[in-house]
């Protein structure tokens, strides 16, 4: 890994300087792209997608060189490594760009049960519709990207509502949760609504988590459907829990120092295939979801459905303990705007 990172950061150094080199209209730049993916999941198509979009229309002269399945850390890794310039692009969620100067109120999209919607579709078209929308992209986004050093190219990447997965224990009401050893993404943010249920949180790489659950070393997780069964989580949890409680995108950030060194055509091709690519993962994901519901049946996980109105009213007050980070009125700013 030491290996590995070292040569990333030569590599990095190496495409700052590549500006000389010319390619019809556009430099030569090569962007290294890090997620946590593992293939079979849609966001990881959908970054091979935008690569792909990214030759198409350069003409080859900009190209994406990704770094899949957690190869360079966790999210929390990578983040920084976007932050400080050793990598150009990453994908993560908002509640992993909130603790950035700029970017608290992003952290509203991780509180449970912001969206209103029957079925996924119906959710995700909210949430890109918010995400892409001028509040979220010039307000705070113009702003937090000079302050953090981190710019957001595209946040209207769907990733699927998050459910509740546990190995001994059957969970049906709110209260059930309570004591459970829950693994969740590491940031305060991200942990909000398995707290609020009283769960004994545990902070964690996904990388990391077959094993812990393998282990017993925690009792459950929560994520979407594709998630649960592409890491074959199936393998080591019993019971399904279809709580829905975080609505979650994902989002392509960038170095902001690299991306105002860009022209300003080749940062609208960037952009342009940022949102295409996106728009082509979410659809992918939504039918993946659906598929992989079924599947995780077929693997023999018992599939419990639940009130989700019981757990909406048990967690309706976690955002509150985070309202120093999205700022006064925040909270209920995005709501409004994300549910017109």
């Amino acid at each position: 890994m030491r290996c590995m990172k070292a040569a990333v950061i030569a590599v990095g150094v190496l495409t700052i300087f590549a500006g000389t080199t010319w390619a019809g209209t556009f430099p030569k730049v090569n962007i290294k792209f890090a997620h946590t993916g593992v293939p079979g999941i849609p966001f990881h198509e959908g970054v091979e997608k935008f690569a792909q979009l990214v030759k198409e229309r350069t003409g080859g002269a900009v190209t994406v060189q990704i770094f899949p399945a957690s190869q360079l850390g966790s999210e929390k890794d990578f983040v920084e490594q976007v932050k400080t310039g050793v990598i150009e692009m990453a994908l993560t969620g908002p509640m992993n760009i909130a603790v950035y100067d700029g970017w608290g109120p992003i952290g509203v999209l991780a509180m449970p049960y912001i969206l209103k919607g029957n079925t996924e579709e119906e959710l995700a078209k909210r949430l890109v519709r918010l995400a892409r929308g001028p509040l979220l992209t010039k307000t705070i986004g113009d702003k937090a990207a000079q302050t953090s050093n981190i710019r957001v190219v595209d946040m209207g990447w769907w990733f699927g509502e998050r459910h509740l997965t546990t190995s001994k224990k059957e969970v049906v009401k709110p209260e059930d949760v309570k004591g459970l050893k829950i693994r969740t993404m590491d940031t305060p943010i991200a942990k909000s609504a398995m707290a609020a249920l009283g769960a004994a949180t545990v902070p964690m790489a996904v990388a990391e988590l077959y094993t812990a659950l393998q282990m017993g070393v925690v009792d459950g997780q929560e994520n979407p459907f594709n998630i649960i069964y592409n890491r074959k989580f199936h393998e080591v949890q019993k019971y399904l829990t279809l709580t829905g409680h975080m609505a979650m995108n994902l989002l392509i950030i960038v170095n902001e120092k690299f991306w105002q060194g860009l022209p300003a055509d080749l940062r609208d091709v960037l952009t342009k295939a940022a949102q295409d690519a996106g728009d082509w993962q979410s659809e992918l994901t939504i039918r993946t979801n659906q598929k992989n519901l079924q599947d995780l049946k077929d693997k023999g996980m018992i599939v419990v459905q639940v009130n989700r109105a019981d757990y909406a009213r048990a967690t309706k007050d976690a955002w509150k303990e985070f309202e120093p980070t999205f700022g006064k009125g925040m909270y209920e700013k995005i709501l409004e705007e994300a549910n017109k």
